[in-house]
């Protein structure tokens, strides 16, 4: 009895955090996704969004979302998730035809979504020349270990999310000859 008593507790406190704000995303058509907070959504085109130094999603659509992780810090909601999609290349017979690439996805959100930022990196992609990308996953962080020349990291740690996304790049010296 006492266990089924402490069971419904820890069920009641569980629905009333979750319900009280955990930023959730519903992948919608082609490369939209809406973001939902409690009674508050919002739908974004995250190729409108991942511009320039923001990254892009990998591949064409239909992408498939994983979340990894959600926080809340100082006011705002945060989602990491996996992203997966289909080829950019129209030729499955061709080079790269069979590609699915791979990203990283930060979104960083108030409550109502007056204020949104965006951040993807792709780390596993034939048409990128990322080969051999190597993602680790913990309960509090992930790193992806991805390139060619330039051998890149990207980080993720859920303690502190407000730092996004970490990339480091580290060029490839040429061997020398002996």
């Amino acid at each position: 009895m006492i266990r089924l008593i402490a069971l419904l507790i820890g069920l009641t406190l569980l629905l009333s955090i979750s319900a009280s704000g955990q930023l959730r995303l519903v992948p919608m058509k082609y490369s939209k996704v809406k973001l939902v907070n409690g009674k508050h959504s919002k739908v974004v085109d995250l190729d409108e969004v991942l511009i320039g130094s923001n990254g892009s999603l990998a591949g064409n659509p239909p992408h498939k979302y994983r979340v990894l992780f959600r926080a809340s810090k100082e006011g705002f909601f945060y989602v990491v998730a996996y992203v997966r999609s289909s080829s950019p290349i129209s030729n499955p017979m061709g080079p790269c035809g069979g590609d699915r690439p791979e990203a990283i996805l930060w979104i960083k959100a108030d409550q109502k979504f007056e204020t949104a930022e965006f951040q993807s990196e792709i780390y596993a992609s034939c048409s990128y020349n990322y080969y051999n990308s190597k993602l680790r996953i913990t309960s509090s962080s992930l790193r992806a270990e991805y390139g060619g020349r330039t051998l890149k990291t990207l980080r993720y740690n859920n303690l502190s999310p407000n730092l996004g996304l970490i990339v480091t790049e580290m060029i490839e010296q040429p061997l020398k000859p002996k």
